[in-house]
Formats: structure tokens, sequence, C-alpha cells
């Protein structure tokens, strides 16, 4: 079985009333390279298989650019991202009972 990593590039919900937004991605995607690298890098320190790039043509060529700049992270720098994230709007909400 292998273990497919969705969103690995991806920031969060696009803000209430962006109008720029990139084609082919519904959230808010990591655009810079330097982003992006940390997005992977931090997705693909975990137990996955692959982490799968945006469907945006030109971010799954940047994904494919810096993957050889791909290194595993320390417990440090993955600590540091999940507290950062603790403020972060979710991309995915757990469904609230009615």
């Amino acid at each position: 079985m292998g273990i497919l990593a969705l969103k690995a590039m991806a920031k969060g919900p696009w803000p209430e009333g962006t109008t720029n937004k990139i084609p082919k991605c519904w959230y808010e995607p990591l655009s810079e390279p330097d982003e992006a690298l940390k997005g992977l890098r931090f997705t693909l320190s975990h137990p996955v298989t692959a982490a799968i790039p945006p469907g945006n043509e030109d971010l799954f060529s940047m994904a494919l650019g810096i993957s050889e700049q791909i290194t595993p992270m320390k417990d440090s720098e993955i600590l540091k991202i999940k507290q950062k994230a603790i403020n972060e709007e979710p991309l995915f909400t757990f469904p609230q009972k009615v």
C-alpha cells in the first residue's frame, strides 16, 4: 500500500476577496520556491510514499525543479511549522454536528 500526500504545497484557503487566483488551485498555494520547498520537505519527512504537487503547470514544474533540494527535516523544524500552523486557518475542517 502507498500513501499519497495531497496539498503538500497548500498555504490555506484563499483570503476573503482574493481576485488574482492561480488557475487550477481552489486553495492558496505555496507559490514561491523557498515556501514550496519547505512544504514538500515537511510532507516528505513523514511516512508517505509520494507528494502530489498542484495541478497548475507552473507550480508542478517548480516542484519538479526543486525536487533535488528536498531533504528530511529535523524534528525541531517540523515542530516549528506545527506551532505556526496552530494559528492558521485550516484548508479542511471536520464537519460540525447540527
